[in-house]
């Protein structure tokens, strides 16, 4: 199973496209394939917010792919479902509508779903997803490295959870509540990807790392840093890996990878072969999210009203920068935020809180963060 690397120092569609190619070839990718065929592109188009704050694929990546896709003879589709604003307002915020125009590329409507099954799942066996996948022979998956506050890193496995349409994605979290449910479901739904099989037989995953974030991400309270690189593979979990070694964060606080190993979803990592051009060393160790604590003791109801408050992390909004917008109660899956109380920031009862921090994740003004849980804060 191989992982490819490559050097790439500013976001560039040209220099970006070449290096593409060479990653592909590197995998032994058949272009022939992209001849008349409907290619599915998607990316993480997370929430209204520049590119060059790392909270989204950027667009130099997605264009440098649609040219590709064009040029060996490829139909580009644009697969995605941000949870809480339209995707046209974030695709205007984005740059991306003036390359869709540009380009001519279709915007699949991820309203009009189909039931994927992974008859062999840890847990969850049914999963809607846009029903224009079917007619797709290629799908490439194109994330944005981030840190994640629940799961740590947010890749190309995660990447998959957004063709879920909109506010479906939080509904999730009330189905898998603790961190290691929701990874169990996240690989749920990739094993779906690639077994199902009126999906594409081809998923082809091209990461955008040449600026990552880090912090407390995936949203904008998460931080941009350099790293410069683009990578490629066909095992979301291989490139997850790979990246994550690069980055210098612990494998074994990120579940969707650990996991994955487990469940025989991708190679061991001694059987990984990661291809990197020469320039490419593990020179930038970026600064992991928050700990935001055990989340496991959620699945337990008498504990979770018990030792929720003291032993995991929860979102505080704050004054200075909240807007009250109330994206963050137009996303909570189970109703935890409501309007303010102070004229200030809006009123979270923590005693429904499930700590999925959807709220954190989509906040436009950066303005939630984590609040050490009172354990953490007396063992430190």
């Amino acid at each position: 199973m191989n992982v490819v690397l490559k050097e790439c120092k500013q976001y560039d569609v040209d220099a970006i496209a070449i290096k593409v190619i060479e990653a592909l070839s590197q995998l032994q990718f058949d272009f022939s394939k992209l001849y008349n065929a409907k290619v599915a592109i998607k990316p993480n188009l997370l929430t209204s917010a520049s590119p060059e704050s790392a909270v989204v694929t950027h667009p130099a990546i997605f264009k440098a792919i649609v040219r590709i896709v064009k040029q060996y003879g490829g139909v580009p589709i644009l697969v995605e479902s941000p949870a809480v604003q339209s995707l046209q307002r974030v695709m205007k915020k984005t740059g991306y509508d003036a390359i869709v125009t540009e380009e001519d590329i279709l915007v699949a409507d991820t309203s009009d779903c189909m039931i994927i099954h992974n008859e062999n799942a840890h847990h969850f066996k049914r999963f809607e997803v846009p029903k224009i996948l079917a007619e797709c022979d290629l799908l490439i998956n194109l994330p944005k490295f981030k840190t994640h506050a629940l799961t740590h890193i947010t890749c190309a496995v995660k990447n998959l959870f957004g063709t879920i349409h909109g506010m479906k994605k939080s509904q999730w979290h009330i189905k898998a509540k603790s961190k290691d449910e929701f990874a169990q479901m996240l690989l749920d739904l990739y094993q779906a990807y690639i077994t199902d099989t009126n999906l594409p037989k081809t998923i082809v995953n091209i990461v955008d790392a040449i600026t990552i974030m880090e912090g407390d991400g995936p949203g904008p309270s998460g931080k941009p840093a350099f790293l410069g690189v683009i990578g490629a593979s066909y095992n979301a979990i291989a490139i997850d890996y790979a990246l994550s070694q690069l980055t210098g964060f612990a494998i074994e606080n990120i579940p969707t990878i650990t996991m994955g190993f487990k469940r025989g979803l991708c190679s061991t990592p001694e059987k990984i072969e990661i291809i990197k051009d020469a320039g490419i060393s593990l020179r930038y160790k970026a600064i992991p999210p928050k700990d935001a604590g055990s989340t496991k003791i959620l699945a337990i109801p008498i504990i979770n009203k018990l030792l929720k408050n003291i032993m995991i992390a929860k979102p505080v909004p704050d004054a200075l920068k909240c807007t009250l917008c109330y994206q963050c109660k137009q996303i909570c899956p189970v109703k935890a935020i409501s309007n303010s109380t102070d004229g200030k920031v809006p009123h979270y009862d923590y005693s429904v809180c499930i700590r999925c921090y959807c709220c954190m994740e989509i906040c436009p003004e950066s303005a939630i963060s984590l609040s050490k849980p009172l354990l953490q804060r007396i063992l430190k």
